[in-house]
């Protein structure tokens, strides 16, 4: 479908950008990042935020755009049309998530309050970036994304479960072992249900039954 169509189609939801600054204000108060600081639970739960609330601007400024943005940008939407906006969410916001997760820039974004400020930052841009890719997504490779994102939840909790638990290894250092083992629950109890869910939904996307 041509661009030109999706801007006549495209539905605007007013209430995305509020929900989506709220969530983003819920993880970047002073109160979130000093428990953030000593909990690794709450680390974890406020950077989810921060990312989804992005989202949800991301998806609000897509329609917006189709519908009364500037043309300047269409050609910009018109790459991510093409793309399946797979570019933009799996590829530059996966990206930027994954970096800010590997043990050396974890444990700065714990230590160093400018690291923390730059991590903060890019986890709301990798938001609005996946948020204006889901918006071209096929309904297909929304679920797979949802799909992805729970699934990648459950390995992690898995490695932390068992350097925790088994191996007594402290992955993220600003953190106990201890923290990393209930972190392992956390993400298990996030990711069962809607990987499981969203599996099937998959399969019905694509017409297999």
């Amino acid at each position: 479908m041509e661009l030109r169509g999706l801007r006549g189609m495209s539905k605007i939801n007013y209430s995305y950008p509020f929900l989506g600054l709220a969530l983003i204000v819920a993880g970047v108060n002073p109160f979130s990042i000093e428990v953030s600081s000593s909990q690794e639970i709450a680390k974890f739960s406020f950077d989810m935020m921060i990312v989804w609330g992005g989202g949800l601007i991301g998806i609000w400024l897509s329609k917006t755009i189709y519908s009364k943005g500037p043309k300047a940008l269409l050609g910009f939407l018109d790459f991510n049309l093409r793309t399946r906006g797979l570019f933009l969410s799996w590829l530059i916001g996966g990206a930027i998530v994954t970096y800010w997760y590997l043990p050396g820039p974890f444990e700065l974004s714990v230590s160093s309050f400018s690291a923390k400020s730059i991590q903060l930052f890019l986890f709301v841009v990798a938001g609005i970036l996946s948020g204006i890719g889901w918006d071209a997504m096929p309904k297909v490779w929304k679920s797979i994304t949802i799909f992805a994102i729970f699934s990648m939840m459950a390995t992690m909790a898995e490695i932390f479960l068992e350097m925790g638990s088994y191996y007594a290894v402290d992955f993220y250092r600003p953190y106990p072992v201890s923290q990393l083992v209930e972190t392992s629950y956390f993400l298990f109890a996030m990711a069962f249900v809607p990987s499981t869910y969203y599996m099937v939904k998959i399969l019905k996307d694509l017409d297999i039954f």
